[in-house]
């Protein structure tokens, strides 16, 4: 794989990037594997979830199967004719930004600091909204992994599945994680080797009044009993307030936190 122009490893840059190359993998394999993936979407036509494959050497779908309907309304031809240019189309604005700018760059990082033989074994997750055709955004969960390049280790196919998850997914973030599964014993073994949060809006970020009571006391070296008492809430009320502003901040623990608060003049 040879490029003479510096490597862009965006989502959108890494497509630019696969069509001045000549790159592949073993055809015998992947027709094999696309022939697997056919077989199962038409088993699982009507229902969920999405199972899909994409070439990125040439912006295109190999696989889409009809659960697609029911996400999006619109055909699975409707994303094998259209391509990448679709599925763009369709993905929430916001949110792509976060996946371009992010998670996508997050995936590739990871897979060079891995072995060729071990690609195949990592499921990169994240979640992200998607346009009905009626309007609507609905959040979804798309879960898949990499057919790489032997010479670069770069993604040249995404395969995997996607599901509805709006009766459960009511916030605006944007959730990643990556996940080695192992053959242990006879037993597929998951083991979690990355987590991170996103926020495409700058305003989720703000603590709300209560965290920021809740965080001035925190600072003052009262326990969450004490604190919950002041406040008349519970124990773990408090705790999920913590475990919120963490994630919000990006901190690791509560004396990072209160760092951070009194650094930045929080409280």
């Amino acid at each position: 794989m040879r490029i003479s122009r510096p490597l862009d490893f965006t989502y959108k840059g890494h497509l630019q990037n696969l069509y001045y190359v000549n790159d592949s993998i073993d055809q015998q394999e992947m027709h094999q594997l696309l022939t697997r993936f056919r077989e199962l979407g038409a088993t699982l036509s009507h229902v969920p979830p999405v199972l899909f494959v994409i070439d990125y050497m040439h912006s295109r779908y190999l696989v889409m199967t009809e659960s697609s309907r029911l996400i999006t309304s619109y055909d699975p031809r409707d994303f094998l004719e259209g391509g990448i240019p679709m599925l763009l189309e369709i993905f929430h604005r916001d949110d792509f930004r976060i996946y371009n700018e992010c998670i996508f760059p997050a995936n590739v990082s990871f897979l060079k600091t891995q072995s060729f033989a071990e690609h195949s074994k990592f499921i990169f997750s994240y979640n992200f909204r998607v346009k009905h055709k009626s309007g609507r955004y609905l959040p979804v969960l798309q879960r898949g992994c990499y057919i790489t390049s032997p010479e670069t280790g770069l993604p040249l196919y995404s395969l995997g599945m996607v599901i509805d998850i709006s009766l459960f997914k009511k916030d605006r973030l944007v959730y990643h994680n990556i996940e080695k599964m192992e053959e242990d014993n006879g037993y597929t073994v998951r083991h979690t080797l990355a987590e991170n949060c996103f926020y495409p809006y700058e305003e989720d970020r703000r603590l709300s009044p209560q965290e920021t009571r809740i965080l001035q006391y925190m600072a003052e070296g009262l326990s969450s009993k004490q604190i919950a008492d002041k406040l008349k809430i519970s124990e773990n009320t408090i705790a999920n307030h913590r475990k919120n502003m963490l994630k919000k901040t990006s901190t690791k623990n509560v004396a990072e936190l209160v760092a951070l608060a009194c650094r930045s003049g929080l409280i």
